[in-house]
């Protein structure tokens, strides 16, 4: 029962159902009691299966420990008695022995103040005093009852009341509570569990905060007999009883959690997590009332609802599952993968190694499915996508480096904040240094580079599966399984960000297909030896397809690689044009193919890749085809690909191909097997939708409503269309920026600063829910605000402690009032004491634009270029603040920034002050390193101080500037300045012009 409402939420949030294994013995269903998984376990060919078994059904609530005390029926029936006595006996009793209290009829007189008080005096104060308590505690009584039968909450407060009112109040819960105790003990306790078939196993079992963990070794399973059910209710992980399930099917349902010490699950609470909005409980009050709950109660009163209950709530609510049916499908035995068609006079040696490897090292490789909620992003594809994400974001971050992009739409802003939370650069740069590492490693011990037809990584290690197997491994990567793998530990080399730009990269085939738990696992397209197709369901092939050719032409680890795809979308084009082409039709391109296959296959792929001048003779070429070929081309395309080894031309294409020596199948569901390797993975894919979304991103002059100020950044300032100012809501200086109990900074590396101190590992996720909320000054509910900062999902317990736990940090003003407030409407806010850096910036901003002299102006754009430290958080931390994307504060930052940097140049240039001049561009330029327009304001700058020299300088560090970029001309602007300051000058930039 829910007596009060507590500050926790404790809403359970599950871990989706575990992908049903291929394995050969049948596992039974499971039950609203338990629950089977299987975890991922590193690749190991001798490793056996285990599996892991948590409870799930409503047992897993049941606190372990010494249980509550229970209220007797005896004393539900003392406490009714108690009442009715105190509330109805006792008045009685007063009227029958001493009739109603002495009412005065005048004002007393001076004789009876100060007349001797008798009997008749003191039992009629007496008699006031009894009639007041009486009434006092008949109020309490009448107030808690009206709360507990209309669940409102938490009950008001009579004033002067506080034994009182918790003496109505136990009695009245013991009358109530009483009533039901055996309902709510039946619910609480665990269901029994269908007996299993007799299994030799051995248990570990270790029980935590009321659930019991069970890891069960299956010593010899039997083979199990198919499922007979018809229909299967499930309701997330659970599986229902059939009568309530077919009761609940289609309908979000809500699971009652048990008491957390103090703390009982209420219908306020409900709705408030679930709906938004606590008050909309009569809602959930009215979908369920009398309705029979699965320990045979029913739902009468708002305020009494009991653990493991089964809510209906509103179609609209959020975080809560829907009861659906399913028809089990039984489980047969996987047949064994067939042999790839091999050439009778090219041999298949290496292929049927490569089978037999695979088949074992990757036995523990498949789809787990394991987020804990589902995302609402309509680019949700891309948030699993690691590898892919973070070679998107770096095309995307290059765009945007090199120049001004027009505001992108809301599709594209939410296409921007899945490519943040899902892409993993640090992942991506450990990948490409340990492929580079290995290359340099055998090159140095004069050894070929290994056979590697697959890689998987994760953030601490690099494993290399081989192929024919090879033990000669250099320091310090490791050979584990005999040779068959390699692996590196992140912890046993020191990264060299510079060994890029010295060696070439030795595996640039490699592709990833997706995740299995937190790896990424790649195939390297060279060692397959022949074309590659990829079926099943027509829509998934596609995007796997699509994303594996965007992957391919956008990642850190391939040099020099070439991919034409057909088929497949034009704008693909946009991301490399320099490795992905787009052709309409492939033979044209046969003869080329060919003349490049004639002697470059076999082991001298890798060998030459290596020895200097290799870098154009040995680096691949893949047609990726987004239909499958036919006729003649089709056979074409086979005998120009097949190889005996490693080849490093390559076919790739959505459908089925006579003759593939790999076949991936991917279903609707996004499951990628690979069974030639033993092989599942949840896939990497790219939808039509996530693709334009990706392309207006990247290459904005393609959007539908392009912006007139994008391509041509430097035409942008002319007084008339100079950025506007966001208003604030108060206008701050930098002295209450200094001075604030908390300050907020965002321009440069972000920071929070307050009073007391927070554990450093907390920090970063603390600081991240303090920018958000100082970006929304109006306030954010609190589900809203933790979609934003855990876009994988957390659990309600978690969300709330954090927001406790930095409401702490923050503190309270002298008031004795949090920083960090909660409104009426149940959003949380920073107080308005707390100040942000970029509010200083757009007060000052907008004061510069208001006065008339220009010293004022400058000093003003001076005092706010001195606040912002550089772009918008210059340094966040990989895998936070992808929600800034929709804040849109990053553009509107830097243009106004770049805006007041320009203007403050040109009013001290032109005031004679050109170090001021050039202090100004340069800050400018820290915002938007290639932003040619502020160069052309240092360039004039330094030359009104050095002179021909200055120019010279600023030149030469403009053009390395730009170069680094990624090759950015000069305007045509920026070259007729430098032409007609230093005629013949000659720097880098004008002399590749």
């Amino acid at each position: 029962m829910s007596e009060t409402r507590g500050p926790g939420t404790g809403r359970r949030t599950r871990r989706a159902a575990q992908t049903r294994q291929n394995d050969s013995a049948a596992q039974r269903p499971q039950t609203r009691t338990e629950r089977t998984a299987r975890p991922v376990s590193p690749i190991e060919a001798s490793v056996t299966a285990t599996a892991s078994l948590r409870e799930t059904g409503p047992q897993r609530f049941q606190r372990r420990g010494v249980p509550e005390a229970k209220r007797s029926l005896p004393q539900a029936i003392a406490a009714g008695f108690a009442l009715a006595l105190l509330v109805i006996g006792l008045p009685v009793l007063l009227l029958i022995l001493g009739g109603p209290p002495p009412i005065p009829t005048s004002l007393p007189t001076r004789d009876d103040l100060t007349a001797t008080i008798g009997a008749e005096q003191l039992v009629g104060v007496l008699l006031w005093v009894v009639w007041l308590a009486w009434l006092q505690f008949t109020v309490c009584v009448l107030i808690e009852l009206r709360s507990a039968v209309r669940g409102v909450g938490l009950p008001s407060r009579v004033p002067l009341s506080g034994p009182t009112q918790r003496f109505a109040r136990a009695l009245v819960a013991s009358v109530l509570v009483a009533t039901a105790a055996v309902g709510q003990a039946a619910a609480a306790s665990p269901a029994a569990a269908p007996e299993a078939p007799p299994v030799g196993t051995s248990v570990t079992a270790e029980a935590y905060d009321g659930q019991a963990e069970v890891t069960v070794q299956q010593e010899t399973p039997p083979a199990a007999a198919p499922v007979t059910e018809e229909v299967e209710y499930r309701l997330g992980d659970m599986v229902l009883d059939p009568e309530e399930g077919a009761e609940l099917v289609g309908q979000k349902v809500y699971i009652v959690q048990p008491p957390d010490g103090r703390y009982h699950d209420n219908l306020w609470d409900i709705a408030e997590r679930t709906l938004g909005d606590g008050r909309r409980y009569q809602e959930i009050f009215e979908l369920n009332r009398g309705r029979t709950q699965p320990d045979g109660h029913e739902l009468s009163l708002a305020r009494l609802i009991y653990p493991n209950w089964l809510l209906i709530v509103p179609a609209d609510a959020v975080g809560v599952d829907v009861v659906t049916a399913e028809t089990p499908v039984p489980e047969t035995p996987p047949a064994p993968p067939a042999t790839p068609p091999v050439a009778p006079d090219e041999g298949g040696g290496q292929q049927e190694g490569i089978g037999e490897a695979g088949a074992g090292l990757f036995a523990d490789f498949v789809a787990t499915g394991e987020a804990e909620t589902v995302n609402t992003n309509p680019h949700a594809g891309l948030i699993d996508a690691g590898l892919l994400a973070a070679g998107v974001l770096a095309a995307l971050e290059l765009v945007r480096r090199r120049r001004r992009t027009p505001e992108p739409g809301g599709d594209e802003v939410e296409a921007e904040v899945a490519l943040r939370i899902g892409a993993d650069p640090d992942r991506a740069r450990w990948l490409d240094y340990a492929l580079r590492h290995l290359a340099v490693a055998c090159q140095e011990a004069g050894r070929p580079l290994p056979p590697v037809y697959a890689a998987v990584v994760d953030s601490t290690s690099v494993e290399l599966l081989l192929a024919p197997a090879r033990a000669d491994a250099p320091e310090p990567w490791s050979v584990l399984d005999e040779g068959r793998r390699w692996i590196l530990a992140r912890s046993d080399v020191a990264v060299d960000p510079e060994l890029r730009g010295r060696v070439l990269a030795p595996f640039p085939g490699l592709v990833s297909l997706g995740r299995s738990g937190d790896r990424d696992v790649l195939v390297d397209l060279e060692a397959a030896g022949g074309p590659i197709c990829i079926d099943g369901d027509p829509e998934a092939t596609f995007e796997v397809v699509t994303a594996l050719a965007v992957e391919l032409a956008t990642n850190q680890w391939s040099d020099h690689l070439r991919v034409t795809a057909d088929g497949l979308p034009d704008a693909l084009s946009v991301f490399d044009p320099g490795r992905l082409r787009l052709v309409d039709g492939v033979e044209p391109l046969l003869p080329e193919l060919a003349a490049r296959r004639a002697d470059r296959l076999g082991a001298d792929v890798l060998t030459g890749r290596v020895r200097p001048g290799g870098a154009g003779t040995w680096m691949p070429e893949y047609l990726v085809l987004g239909t499958p070929p036919t006729g003649e081309l089709a056979e074409q395309l086979v005998a120009l690909t097949n190889a005996a080894g490693r080849s490093p031309l390559g076919v790739v294409c959505a459908g089925d191909v006579p003759g593939a020596r790999w076949r991936i199948h991917v279903d609707a569901a996004g499951t990628l097997e690979l069974p030639a390797l033993g092989l599942s993975v949840r896939a990497n894919q790219l939808s039509w939708r996530s693709i334009e979304a990706l392309v207006g991103l990247v290459d904005p002059d393609r959007s539908h409503d392009p912006d007139p100020a994008g391509p041509n950044f430097n035409e942008a300032w002319l007084p008339e269309i100079r950025p506007e100012v966001p208003q604030v809501r108060t206008l701050v200086t930098e002295a209450e920026l200094a001075t604030a109990p908390v300050r907020v900074y965002i321009l440069g590396p972000v920071v929070v600063q307050a009073r007391t101190e927070i554990e450093a590992e907390r920090r970063a996720l603390a600081t991240e829910i303090v920018v958000h909320l100082a970006l929304h000054r109006e306030g954010v509910h609190p589900t809203v605000l933790a979609a934003a900062v855990w876009p994988r999902g957390v659990t309600a317990a978690v969300r709330e402690s954090t927001f406790a736990r930095v409401r702490e940090w923050l503190g309270v003003d002298r008031a004795g009032s949090p920083y960090l407030l909660m409104t009426e409407d149940g959003r949380l806010k920073l107080s308005d004491a707390v100040v942000l850096d970029w509010d200083v910036v757009c007060a000052l901003l907008s004061q510069a634009r208001q006065v008339r002299r220009p010293s004022e102006e400058a000093d003003l754009l001076r005092r706010a270029l001195r606040v912002a430290r550089g772009p918008v958080l210059s340094e966040r931390p990989q895998g936070r603040y992808a929600w800034i994307a929709r804040a849109r504060v990053e553009r509107v930052a830097s243009d106004l920034l770049v805006d007041a940097a320009h203007r403050l140049s040109v009013i001290t240039r032109d005031g004679g002050d050109p170090a001021t001049a050039a202090a100004a561009a340069r800050a400018g330029l820290r915002v938007r390193p290639a932003e040619q327009l502020l160069w052309r304001d240092l360039i004039l700058a330094q030359h009104a101080v050095d002179g021909r020299g200055g120019v010279m300088a600023v030149e030469g560090e403009m053009s390395e500037t730009l170069l680094g970029i990624g090759g950015i001309e000069l305007a045509p602007e920026t070259a007729a300045l430098l032409e007609e300051l230093v005629p013949g000058g000659g720097g880098r930039h004008r002399d590749l012009a």
